[in-house]
């Protein structure tokens, strides 16, 4: 394990320490000494690096955690480069890191109300779950196993599948995900025969983790491949987002997972599996399906965006009773004509399948939000991106994008877009999490567009960072 290299002070790596004042004492004859001035409060938190992204954020009352990847190539972009950042204490010190074991790829974490945490990992075919203590020690690695998803149902000619006896797809080791369930984990991924799986993980730490539960999500299906022509990289991991999933938890145990309806035989697998009215030609939006804390379906609610479309952001809104599902949506076929939605879902109740309204949200070219949260006063956060611009008729993304942190209403109505500091080329703001009053904020700065580095491989970079961010009083 390595800590992070200390920047220089004009690249604000780290502010963290507070400054302590001394009493002196006052004259003689028995008076009262002077009052004590209370320290300052340390400085907000501002950590920078070079070369890599941060890409999602946890925290807790005294800790965050970090994902930060390091951009891939096209051809390369199948096994990310992640690790993940641990913070000291309050938030102080550079923060240990953590990288996946030679041959494997970090995917996710999991941070649980002990402040331990769950780690994912995987190689082409195989899946790892470590835990570790709140400061990063391994307490347990299991290689994990599931002997059904060799026969789960595959809804086409299974000799299309190029390796079906594997924990992940072919085309991509980023399909798979963790959720907290309190100390327990519930991990989700689609398997070589491109079927979606659910299962919760019990935690003991005397026997480590535990099956408790396995779901079929969704049979496998077949999914269609996306190319480009030319470029060197995939701003929005547009590419192979069709075997992707998210994945949510709620504080009673709920969970969601979400699938993209694009380039895929998903609505019609579905319908034909589970016996539900889906037209089975829909190929535009998403799929959200709702599981209680017992495994049990509640229910798969339909979002047809009409248009092509990509999910980004799966998010269960404490204190709402609601999921928030957002992306970015093609509403026009123009340069400009992406623009990023948020829908709004109830919790499910029994079975069934629903249909889900979305809203749009236009500011400046094309938008596309990367996550949700819910502030006390029932207002939303997003944020994204915006000011791209994109190939109409093809997946080429502009250089130039600035980040996007915007406050909605409870109904996911645009109030006002807040201003933030934006570097040079593209900016994403990719991932928010409450801390101490305030929040994180993770993204990149001065990032490639899609053919940045056609000439340069060099200019293949971006830079991360997590800055605390408190919102203006009213």
């Amino acid at each position: 394990m390595s800590a992070v290299p200390p920047l220089s002070r004009r690249q604000g790596l780290l502010a963290l320490a507070g400054l302590g004042l001394s009493a002196c004492g006052g004259g003689g004859g028995g008076s009262a000494p002077p009052p004590v001035e209370p320290p300052p409060p340390p400085p907000p938190l501002q950590l920078a690096v070079s070369g890599r992204a941060v890409v999602k954020l946890s925290s807790s009352a005294s800790r965050w955690l970090g994902l930060v990847e390091r951009a891939r190539p096209l051809e390369e972009r199948s096994r990310p480069e992640r690790e993940l950042w641990v913070s000291g204490q309050q938030g102080q010190g550079s923060p240990r890191v953590l990288q996946a074991e030679a041959g494997r790829s970090l995917l996710d974490f999991a941070l649980h109300p002990s402040g331990e945490f769950s780690l994912l990992q995987a190689s082409d075919r195989a899946l790892f779950l470590q835990r570790r203590s709140a400061s990063g020690e391994l307490l347990r690695e299991l290689a994990f196993a599931d002997p059904q998803a060799a026969s789960d149902p595959f809804m086409d000619d299974p000799l299309q599948l190029r390796d079906p006896t594997a924990l992940l797809p072919h085309a991509t080791r980023d399909a798979a995900r963790l959720a907290p369930l309190g100390e327990d984990l519930a991990l989700a991924f689609r398997s070589g025969r491109q079927a979606v799986v659910l299962h919760r993980l019990g935690w003991r730490a005397a026997a480590g983790f535990e099956p408790q539960w396995r779901r079929l999500v969704e049979p496998g299906v077949a999914i269609g491949a996306r190319f480009v022509t030319s470029g060197s990289f995939d701003p929005f991991k547009s590419l192979d987002h069709q075997w992707r999933l998210l994945l949510d938890s709620g504080p009673q145990g709920q969970l969601a997972v979400a699938l993209s309806l694009d380039f895929t035989e998903l609505a019609a697998g579905h319908g034909s599996y589970f016996g539900e009215a889906l037209d089975p030609e829909l190929r535009t939006g998403a799929l959200l399906t709702q599981y209680d804390a017992d495994g049990l379906r509640r229910g798969t609610t339909v979002l047809n965006t009409q248009q092509r479309s990509e999910p980004h952001a799966l998010r269960w809104l404490s204190g709402r009773g609601q999921w928030a599902l957002a992306g970015r949506v093609r509403s026009q076929q123009t340069a400009e004509g992406w623009d990023a939605y948020l829908a709004l879902l109830p919790q499910a109740g029994q079975g069934g399948a629903g249909v889900a309204q979305y809203r749009v949200l236009q500011l400046d070219a094309g938008e596309l939000i990367f996550d949700v949260a819910a502030q006390p006063d029932g207002r939303l956060l997003v944020a994204g991106v915006s000011g791209y611009t994109q190939n109409p008729a093809g997946a080429s993304i502009s250089e130039a994008a600035q980040p996007l942190l915007a406050q909605l209403d409870a109904e996911g109505r645009l109030l006002q877009r807040l201003a933030l500091p934006a570097g040079p080329r593209h900016n994403q703001l990719r991932s928010l999490s409450p801390w101490q009053g305030a929040w994180l904020l993770g993204g990149l700065a001065d990032g490639p567009g899609t053919h940045s580095a056609d000439a340069d491989p060099s200019l293949l970079r971006h830079d991360g960072y997590v800055r605390e961010w408190r919102a203006a009083s009213a």
